[in-house]
């Protein structure tokens, strides 16, 4: 069932009002059972993939709190593995097979005759990670006693099971201990993000879609120009940017329903300054991640040992990009992001060394930010192409052979600038919306016709582009990770 489908937003609302209906007592066993029914509406025997690891998350988490210093680690390590092998055995396993199977070829062997026959479980990267940083917070002691229902909410929690946004234990579970009130204000703010996320999912990111996946097909993108696969590239760029913010606002937007927060996920990532800044703007929750449990254990390993470290943080992208999809284009996308990532921190350093008056100059900034809306867009392409042998053909088009003829028709190139202006003034009109927004509640005689006939009026037109714009077989982009 996905978030922009008809049967979902038809049951969304009974279940919010059942939530409020009931005493607080009882609503986080309610979102538990309204949590496995949708993931069980996916397909009710792969439900039992997310029940397993919540045992043994419960089981390692109270060995955790309760054993003696020196044996944390050693329960920490247990539920941390289990919950690898489950992960790498779902989602890579047949791409291990594959890769098995053409070294063979290669070196003239008979292949694996072994075939894996399942799809992929519905959610299984994030779930898999929030198991992992409980498991390592619990260690670190940031964690209180919890119940097993508490583990089986935190890891199922519908809004954000399939794609995000990657929550934290202590961030969710006191929220449903608090037993608030339900607030008008709480309402209005899920149904902003609610609605935000199916105009951007149905009208921007759908829209893109169809001429994106024309120009990746292998066939095409052997005629495709410089210029057409720079286009595509910032086509592909915006459509999973409004595809991932679309879900991840509809997520938050669900869960505030309930009066529940969940962490942002994006803040205009395409104005990034420099690649780092990149990364504190997309996919914040994930970047949040890899900093903690990844980044910041390896900064305190190889400090003042730049090279280690710097192969370490490629490495570390590199995994970041399988952990995206069973693929070697996405380990050449982590790859490419990491190579970014330690070009920025040589400058850095070069700049505090050799150049501190650049520090200050304007023109460097501009051309950092132009080289990573480049770069960024240049990385899409392995991560969106069918094979590595493809995007290598697609990039060696876009920064050697040079070639301007366009190749796909004119309203492509025109979505793409009219998607990409409302990009850059994106954040703008954010902030202008919530001035007027600040300046109409703080006027008594304007208040209640801001709530009961502007905002319904803005719903009932993000509704109307929702249907007009509707494309049943079109699913989120994130929900094949």
């Amino acid at each position: 069932m996905q978030f922009n489908s008809y049967s979902y937003l038809l049951l969304l609302f009974p279940a919010v009002a059942g939530y409020w209906a009931l005493p607080a007592r009882f609503r986080a066993v309610y979102v538990l059972a309204l949590s496995l029914l949708f993931y069980a509406a996916w397909k009710p025997l792969y439900l039992l993939l997310p029940l397993l690891v919540c045992v043994a998350i419960y089981a390692c988490g109270r060995k955790v709190l309760a054993v003696p210093p020196d044996g944390k680690r050693r329960w920490m390590w247990c539920g941390i593995v289990f919950v690898l092998l489950i992960l790498c055995l779902f989602k890579y396993g047949q791409f291990f097979i594959d890769n098995v199977n053409a070294a063979l070829a290669g070196l003239g062997r008979s292949p694996l005759s072994a075939r894996l026959a399942f799809a992929m479980p519905l959610g299984i990267s994030f779930y898999s990670f929030e198991a992992i940083g409980f498991l390592v917070d619990a260690r670190q002691g940031r964690i209180k006693p919890f119940s097993r229902s508490d583990i089986a909410l935190f890891l199922t929690f519908w809004p954000n099971v399939v794609s995000g946004p990657i929550v934290r234990f202590r961030e969710l579970i006191p929220q449903f201990r608090a037993h608030r009130t339900f607030e008008l204000a709480m309402l209005l703010r899920g149904m902003d993000r609610l609605i935000w996320g199916l105009v951007q999912k149905n009208l921007i990111a759908n829209n893109i879609a169809g001429w994106v996946d024309e120009g990746f097909r292998p066939q095409g993108a052997l005629l495709n120009t410089t210029l057409d696969n720079w286009a595509l590239a910032f086509g592909f760029g915006l459509q999973i940017y409004f595809d991932f913010a679309a879900y991840s606002n509809m997520a938050i937007g669900s869960a505030q329903l309930l009066g529940i927060t969940l962490p942002e996920n994006f803040r205009f990532p395409y104005h990034a300054e420099n690649p780092s800044d990149f990364w504190s703007r997309w996919h914040m929750t994930l970047s949040r991640w890899i900093r903690d449990y990844l980044f910041f254990p390896l900064n305190a390993r190889f400090r003042g040992a730049p090279g280690p470290l710097y192969l370490s943080l490629v490495g570390i992208m590199a995994l970041v990009g399988l952990w995206h999809g069973a693929g070697w284009g996405f380990v050449l996308w982590g790859a490419m992001h990491g190579t970014y990532l330690v070009l920025h921190r040589i400058w850095e350093s070069l700049q505090e060394t050799r150049f501190p008056r650049m520090a200050t100059s304007r023109w460097v900034r501009w051309g950092w930010r132009l080289f990573t809306l480049c770069a960024v867009m240049a990385a899409w392409v392995p991560f969106r192409a069918a094979t590595v042998g493809q995007a290598l053909m697609m990039l060696r088009a876009m920064f050697l052979g040079f070639t301007f003829r366009i190749s796909y028709p004119v309203n492509f190139y025109l979505v793409l600038l009219a998607v990409g202006l409302f990009c850059v003034v994106e954040p703008y009109l954010g902030q202008l919306i919530s001035r007027v927004e600040k300046a109409l509640a703080q006027r008594q005689s304007t208040l209640a016709a801001h709530i009961f006939l502007l905002r319904p009026l803005a719903y009932a037109c993000g509704l109307l582009l929702f249907a007009i714009f509707d494309d049943r077989d079109a699913q989120f982009i994130y929900f094949q990770f």
